[in-house]
């Protein structure tokens, strides 16, 4: 049975099912002309978007048309540390460090330790640890300092309940039970936590008594989160939070998404070079069966994991094109291409180990702090 939500993730994932999700929780495909309008500001457009893996949208127009008239927003995603982090754990942070810096916003990220271990089969020390060690990954993309402040629920507690209670004063247990398949066996801390979800994306608004636009990146099974909390913000008086809304990074055997609960299908970020190379070599390849046939008829870039891992990751465009036309053309062998991919993976996991060696003591300053966070951005 196919199931696409917060807690679970399974089966086959295609185009038509991707379409058939934007239809039923009425989101928005990112057009032509949504593009071009993203490219006005940034003028280039990240990988992730360029090539449909963020896809989907609510409200991203406002937004922007808003911040073209002087009115500013804030970023808002999260994590939850229920393990190390991998490639696929990664990309809505990718993709949110560009964002920051070609608009040169705040960035909120929720850590909810809370949540994990609420729904896992974790300790609390086993939470903590895991949290800190994500949020030293997360910093390793190199986030702007005194812009990026990391909400730990476990940390900002006080805050977090007390706004939560006025959003779930909104909220029944019907309406929880509809959004997320919860039901009686579930503990009451879980059926309570999407209240604590909410929270980031109106904080700013309620801490300087103003409203402040929200635009949260995620991936599409945590939507139904901030459709809920689309629902129940104007009925507190402040703007619903939009949304860009991206694709999962494949999993290496060409079904589903990377997951934490198949380490074979996806690339950790402490991985070794060894176990690197062989789970590229071993990924689900769009080249053909043989050599003949790969010159003869060239690969199906659509299924190659390695391709689409590449083209994402790397920032050259003229190289990106380069390899799709010889691959895809059969000039290229899919070893070829599997090598080309494990050196970009390579290079991009010691980037991040080269960068969170050097922030691994500097975590404090990226700690949420309601009265810091006031004084600064009253200035």
């Amino acid at each position: 049975m196919k199931a696409i939500n917060p807690f679970e993730v399974n089966g086959e994932i295609n185009e038509d099912i991707y379409i058939k999700l934007v239809r039923d929780f009425g989101l928005k495909i990112i057009d032509t002309n949504l593009l071009n309008k993203i490219k006005q500001h940034t003028k280039e457009l990240h990988p992730l978007i360029e090539y449909g893996i963020f896809f989907a949208h609510r409200d991203l127009d406002l937004i922007l048309s808003e911040y073209e008239n002087g009115k500013p927003f804030y970023l808002y995603t999260g994590r939850g540390p229920s393990g190390e982090m991998h490639l696929g754990h990664l990309i809505p942070f990718y993709f949110t460090k560009w964002l920051q810096e070609k608009f040169n916003v705040y960035l909120l990220i929720q850590i909810t330790d809370d949540e994990k271990f609420l729904t896992k089969n974790l300790t609390e020390d086993q939470v903590s640890f895991y949290a800190k060690q994500n949020m030293l990954d997360i910093l390793s993309l190199g986030f702007i300092k005194g812009k990026t402040f990391f909400i730990l629920d476990s940390r900002n507690a006080k805050i977090l309940y007390n706004l939560a209670i006025k959003f779930s004063k909104h909220v029944t247990f019907s309406q929880v039970r509809s959004t997320f398949g919860m039901n009686e066996s579930d503990n009451i801390g879980k059926i309570f936590f999407p209240s604590i979800q909410a929270v980031p994306s109106f904080i700013l608004s309620y801490l300087l008594n103003k409203p402040i636009n929200c635009l949260i990146p995620y991936a599409i099974d945590q939507d139904d989160y901030f459709r809920l909390t689309r629902d129940v913000l104007p009925k507190l008086g402040y703007p619903k939070p939009a949304s860009i809304v991206s694709k999962f990074l494949p999993s290496l055997i060409g079904e589903g998404k990377m997951s934490s609960s198949k380490k074979d299908t996806s690339i950790y970020l402490n991985d070794s070079e060894a176990e690197v190379r062989k789970k590229i070599f071993s990924a689900f390849s769009g080249g053909r069966d043989t050599k003949e046939e790969q010159i003869k008829y060239g690969a199906d870039l659509s299924k190659d994991v390695p391709f689409q891992i590449y083209r994402i990751l790397e920032e050259d465009r003229e190289k990106v094109e380069k390899v799709k036309e010889e691959y895809s053309s059969g000039k290229m062998l899919s070893g070829e291409m599997k090598e080309i991919t494990y050196r970009k993976v390579i290079q991009f996991l010691d980037e991040l180990k080269e960068r969170r060696e050097k922030i691994k003591d500097e975590i404090e300053e990226y700690m949420f702090d309601e009265e810091k966070i006031k004084k600064m951005l009253l200035i």
